[in-house]
């Protein structure tokens, strides 16, 4: 496995999320959150926030061939990024803004602990 693959996979998760979030924001949001109540202004939102998710997705996919000899700085940037999205989604959860269910676990921190695991250690290698 390469950094230019992991930024890949990084890129198709985006669009996954970007999206199911800019076609179906309202299941987005219940998927994650059961008790949040759909109504139009949050399902805008949503679908404003979808545009920012998409483009990072084309900016993961392109990555690879911006950064050339600069990847494995990129690479780390992700990395600690995808800290961060851990670290936040961990203080939601013991707030209660999110249920600290399986499903949130798994769906929102499981992708982020294997990508910045990949990030780091595909960052490193060879340094």
């Amino acid at each position: 496995m390469t950094l230019s693959l992991v930024f890949r996979i990084q890129a198709v998760m985006f669009a996954i999320f970007g999206f199911g979030m800019l076609l179906a924001p309202g299941a987005m949001m219940s998927s994650f959150m059961p008790d949040v109540v759909e109504n139009a202004v949050a399902e805008s939102i949503m679908q404003g926030m979808s545009l920012m998710v998409l483009a990072m997705s084309y900016i993961s996919w392109q990555m690879p061939n911006w950064a050339a000899d600069n990847i494995k700085t990129v690479g780390m940037f992700f990395a600690i990024v995808h800290v961060a999205w851990i670290v936040l989604t961990i203080f939601q959860m013991t707030s209660g803004a999110f249920p600290s269910d399986t499903a949130n676990l798994v769906g929102n921190i499981g992708p982020d602990v294997v990508l910045a695991i990949l990030f780091f250690w595909k960052s490193r290698a060879d340094a």
